[in-house]
């Protein structure tokens, strides 16, 4: 983790009337207050962590028609309607005539939902948690919502309408029979109430808040996944007041799970479980995460899908090993029909997960991120690990059969220790070769080998590492060179070179912070007697030069935009299509773009800046986005994915500089934010005064 100056750098329960459930009296050990220093604080429940596989489930009035265009979210069915989709409004005119979105509750009976089914089904899979949609984007509730029903001003929820059931409590009642923890999704907001598109405060007050508080005093959900977030601020929410509630008074203080959705700008920043979607690349060393998926795009069933769209099951355990080696969970979505059955090849996966499961849990179940994560090899990941410290046992999970041997790089076995293949626990001999510990294998047997998704090697009585060092980088004052400082969190001896050499227990014993007068590549590690050496971290040190401003004669305010319709993976498509109108804009933003999917913006100009100083931008976009300052890249967060934050630095004299932020919108939310910070300068959006054009 990387500083500059004091900031980063771089990168239920039950059915209505039931009272059988409930928690043990507790006492609060920790009362938390309405800010994020305190509520940043509260740990995430230890269950949890331990429990590293949970399945989401997406149902509702969306269920009826189970229908968008492959790689669009069918539970956003409505928001197509009303948006200008047109392929989605076509089917729906063919399929429903002039039947509103809300008309099709009544089509969704739920006639076949059989909880104690789907909660069977759950436990056998392997995961330990749920989280069930109560209540989507479209304000459709899955409870008796009293909130739903009457603000809507007709029947819109589960009890009034369609099923004329608790789905909640169904499923809640049926879920506390087994090892599962029941969990709840929550959208803040809906995209057509009446009452939110008027006034987004009273929907909070009258609202949003009565329904959250109702869904948990009644049914007491262990998980409580907030989404919906990004249209208001967490101040409009009042998410921290809620949140304080949540930990300090409610009936789930203590073992209630929560994540990062609670305004804009939050996520990933604060909050309990940071949550990526769709972002196998993103992990995060420091802070609980777990990342969400569906089977195949959408969460909601799609009927749209065909077979080949769906992941299969070795690819879903491939991807739950992924997070847990990365330290955080996996969170499975399936998308029940309005009938209330599980797709059968739905219930097929979760079979051959739960299989793989039985004799491999060990490997997934009470573990931690390890020093390293995964081994490359041959440009791939030729083995994941996780790690059990109260055990001491170290796993290498094989996505392929290696054949005779496998090596583990940088590692060797303590007295005592011995590798084990799970599944056949047939007993694996070792050798040392140099710091290598090579791992040989027995010939194939399918009669013995009952699962190909992934081979399970237990290091037993092994693992313990010295810990990971950190890095930050500052530079103090006006200065363009680093200084570095090296944090551990034990007491292990910390070792760095700047030459491009391993660090060894005989390199350079860091003492105290130091300046670098050159950019280099830092390499660091740790050292303890009785332990592994930590992870080998490797730290780009940057010497500043300024860049100079340009000479302009005159600018005009704003910037120029050029506004793009076009199917985009990357910002790089924008120059293979015209844009569709060329304007002037006070400030970047998604306000541009000339329609909601499938656009793109380019910003052209300059940026005035005050004085010279080394200068940190924060670009965030959902989905991808470049900054380049003076034809250099500043910041490149490209690419489709969800709201992600990129960092860059460049120095700057002072004066104008040649800018360009180029964006693509692919579909579903929208964001696009730039903010920057330089030494006395908190960090802070930039005014429209900063930019300029010709």
């Amino acid at each position: 983790m990387f500083r500059i100056w004091s900031f980063l750098f771089c990168l239920v329960a039950l059915e209505s009337n039931a009272q059988s459930y409930q928690p043990a009296p507790v006492t609060r050990v920790q009362v938390y207050q309405p800010t994020w220093e305190s509520l940043d604080k509260r740990p995430v429940p230890q269950w949890y962590q331990d429990a590293k596989f949970g399945i989401f489930i997406h149902w509702g009035v969306y269920s009826v028609p189970a229908f968008r265009t492959k790689g669009q979210y069918a539970e956003w069915y409505e928001n197509g309607l009303n948006t200008g989709d047109s392929v989605t409004i076509a089917y729906h005119k063919k399929k429903y005539g002039s039947l509103t979105y809300y008309q099709l509750a009544d089509q969704f009976k739920a006639e076949l939902f059989d909880p104690e089914e789907w909660a069977k089904l759950i436990e056998q899979s392997g995961a330990r948690y749920v989280v069930l949609t109560s209540k989507h984007h479209d304000g459709f509730a899955l409870w008796p919502s009293k909130e739903a029903s009457r603000d809507w001003g007709f029947p819109w929820n589960s009890v009034d309408a369609g099923p004329h059931r608790d789905l909640v409590g169904d499923l809640f009642k049926a879920l506390r029979k087994t090892s599962v923890h029941p969990g709840l999704y929550y959208s803040l907001y809906e995209w057509y109430n009446p009452i939110w598109l008027k006034d987004h405060k009273r929907y909070v007050a009258e609202h949003e808040w009565p329904q959250m508080k109702d869904v948990i005093n009644t049914y007491k959900p262990e998980v409580f996944w907030t989404d919906g977030e990004w249209d208001e601020s967490a101040e409009t929410w009042k998410s921290k007041e809620f949140l304080t509630w949540l930990y300090n008074e409610s009936p789930v203080g203590d073992e209630v799970v929560t994540y990062d959705r609670w305004g804009a700008g939050i996520r990933f920043k604060h909050g309990g479980v940071f949550t990526p979607e769709y972002q196998p690349n993103i992990s995060f060393a420091d802070h609980y995460w777990e990342e969400s998926r569906g089977m195949g795009y959408s969460y909601g069933y799609n009927r749209n899908e065909d077979v080949w769209d769906y992941n299969t099951a070795q690819s879903m355990i491939l991807q739950l090993v992924d997070k847990v080696s990365g330290g955080g969970n996996f969170l499975l979505d399936i998308g029940p029909d309005a009938d209330g059955k599980i797709p059968p090849i739905m219930e097929e996966r979760l079979a051959q997960i739960g299989e793989w499961m039985k004799d491999n849990s060990e490997a997934i179940y009470n573990t931690v991120r390890w020093r390293v994560p995964n081994q490359e090899g041959n440009g791939e990941k030729a083995c994941y690990f996780t790690y059990n410290p109260k055990e001491n046992n170290l796993y290498a999970i094989l996505p392929k059969w290696p054949g005779e041997e496998f090596v583990i790089k940088d590692l060797q076995l303590v007295s005592g220790a011995y590798a084990m293949l799970l599944g056949t626990n047939e007993t694996l001999n070792t050798e040392q070769r140099g710091k290598d510990l090579v791992i040989k294998f027995p010939a194939y047997n399918p009669k013995s080998i009952k699962h190909e998704s992934a081979y399970v090697i237990k290091l037993a009585y092994t693992g313990a590492f010295a810990a990971n060092p950190t890095v930050s980088t500052s530079y103090p004052g006006s200065s363009l060179k680093p200084l570095v400082t090296i944090t551990v969190k034990d007491n292990s001896e910390v070792r760095y070179t700047l030459d491009g050499s391993r660090p060894h227990e005989g390199s350079t014993l860091y003492k105290r912070p130091f300046t670098s007068g050159q950019s280099t590549t830092l390499k660091v590690r740790s050292f303890r007697a009785g332990a592994l050496p930590s992870n080998l971290e490797e730290v780009p040190l940057t010497v500043f030069s300024y860049l100079p401003a340009a000479k302009v004669a005159s600018l005009q305010k704003g910037l120029k935009v050029a506004k793009y319709e076009v199917i985009a993976s990357s910002v790089n498509d924008l120059a293979k299509v015209a844009p569709v109108k060329e304007t002037v804009s006070a400030m970047p933003s998604v306000n541009d773009l000339t329609r909601a999917d499938n656009a793109g913006l380019s910003y052209t100009g300059y940026i005035l800046i005050p004085t010279d100083g080394l200068y940190l931008y924060y670009l965030s976009a959902d989905d991808g986005a470049v900054l380049s300052i003076d034809g250099l890249v500043v910041v490149d967060n490209d690419g489709k994915h969800a709201n992600t934050e990129k960092i860059g630095i460049a120095a700057l004299k002072k004066g104008p500089h040649y800018f360009r932020l180029d964006y693509i919108q692919a579909g579903s939310d929208k964001a696009l934010k730039l903010e920057y910070s330089t030494y006395g300068v908190d960090r802070q959006e930039l005014p429209a005064a900063a930019w300029g054009h010709e």
